[in-house]
């Protein structure tokens, strides 16, 4: 339990920070300035952690994930003091790289440790509780964001965050119980660094490509060089990975039906929960152009509640539920989905925020079910792995699908009707088919 409860304290550190950053960020271009750096705040974090999160899992399931889980959060706590101490935005960026190296060491080792730690029957309510950290940081950071920001000064965000993983750091450190690594004699040399590096490079490189798409409406020569890149890489990495004894992405986990759901699921989950992220505070303008008092802050977390009560209440009862629930939930989303745009079409606001909720909650469902049973699926040496395999296909789904998704929604300035919306829905549908289809085949 001291284990637990201090990576519960370190991915509460975590979480709270990126949602405070959000909300502190026009104070701190205000002050340091540097607003032409302003996205990459946040991007250079999500890159950092797709470069390092293949590696980083492969090590620690050799050579034991509660140090690599010490070593990330060295590294978060190492850019979370350079951060504080920041005195511009360039600075301030390469704090947040420094932070994104630790994240993508330690994330995927949280969960997969915490399912070591716990027998098959108590997992669920384990990652439940870990996800209820979730909930509690999607409650608080809105309103510690303000309060911090305006009485302390946005650089005492990072100085809390830091005492919180140093906290974290020592209860998970001076835990007595031995881990020991699962392939103690495995050389370097025959580790694949190679293709955990050829995966990171393709998750950026993917990224790139659908960050420039959005960003240029239109596929030009710097979108086609970033596309042939991408593929090229991928190919490369399945050569690598199909003739390398130990891959760093086990191509096997794709032969394995609960697993190669669970990846796929993954992808298609976080397009739609960052879409939905997206699309939410659109449809609020839709509604007050209506007469309601929509806003968007309270739409979102709607859906935010729905979808952490949804992982939780999902984690709890996963051994009573049987193999039909996770095709019922997709088939629930996809008439939600159609639900949701027929409330905004018919200005029903009671009926868009039940719908929103019940999203949510299925949502939710649907991470707890892929996440469990994957981790069920696979040996202790796999697990962290495989965990990161699903936190980079919730990252690459976010990033392709929110970036497809922003080139179809019309501008705040000219929304001015449900139909204008028509695209966007259609491709959240197409999703949740997409969702439906994965779980049937």
């Amino acid at each position: 339990m001291t284990t637990f409860i201090g990576i519960i304290l370190g991915m509460f550190g975590i979480s709270i920070m990126q949602l405070i950053l959000a909300t502190a960020m026009p104070f701190i271009v205000t002050e340091i300035g540097g607003d032409y750096l302003y996205s990459w705040v946040f991007s250079s974090y999500m890159l950092a952690s797709l470069l390092t999160i293949p590696v980083f899992s492969k090590l620690a399931d050799l050579y034991g994930k509660k140090l690599f889980y010490l070593l990330g959060m060295g590294f978060f706590a190492a850019g979370t003091l350079y951060g504080a101490l920041a005195p511009n935005m360039e600075n301030l960026v390469v704090a947040r790289v420094i932070q994104g190296l630790g994240a993508g060491m330690m994330i995927p080792v949280s969960i997969a440790l915490i399912s070591d730690l716990f027998p098959p029957e108590k997992r669920g309510i384990m990652i439940g509780a870990f996800s209820f950290v979730q909930l509690i940081a999607n409650l608080l950071s809105p309103i510690l964001g303000s309060v911090i920001t305006k009485q302390l000064g946005w650089h005492w965000i990072f100085y809390i965050t830091l005492v919180m993983v140093l906290i974290a750091i020592l209860l998970v450190a001076l835990d007595n119980k031995k881990t020991s690594p699962t392939k103690a004699s495995v050389r370097w040399t025959e580790i694949d660094i190679l293709g955990g590096v050829l995966f990171g490079v393709f998750c950026v490189l993917t990224v790139s490509f659908s960050d420039s798409v959005s960003k240029l409406g239109q596929l030009e020569l710097t979108g086609v060089s970033l596309l042939i890149g991408a593929v090229a890489a991928g190919l490369i990495l399945v050569w690598n990975e199909s003739r390398h004894k130990d891959p760093v992405i086990k191509l096997a986990f794709f032969q394995t039906k609960v697993l190669r759901r669970a990846i796929f699921s993954s992808l298609i989950a976080g397009g739609i929960m960052y879409g939905l992220v997206t699309l939410l505070p659109l449809c609020s303008v839709s509604l007050k152009q209506n007469g309601f008092k929509a806003n968007e802050s309270q739409l979102l977390m709607i859906f935010m509640i729905g979808t952490t009560l949804g992982l939780i209440i999902t984690s709890r009862f996963i051994n009573q539920l049987n193999a039909l629930f996770p095709k019922i939930i997709w088939g629930l989303s996809l008439l939600g989905a159609g639900g949701l745009y027929y409330a905004i079409s018919v200005s029903n606001f009671v009926l868009f925020n039940i719908v929103t909720g019940l999203l949510g909650l299925s949502l939710g469902g649907i991470m707890a079910t892929l996440l469990i049973n994957s981790q069920n699926a696979v040996s202790s040496e796999d697990r962290t792995v495989l965990s990161g395999l699903v936190q980079l296909g919730r990252y690459l789904g976010a990033a392709i699908g929110v970036t497809i998704l922003t080139s179809i929604l019309p501008e705040v300035s000219q929304i001015s009707g449900a139909v204008q919306f028509l695209g966007a829905f259609g491709l959240l549908v197409g999703m949740y088919i997409l969702g439906l289809a994965n779980e049937l085949i």
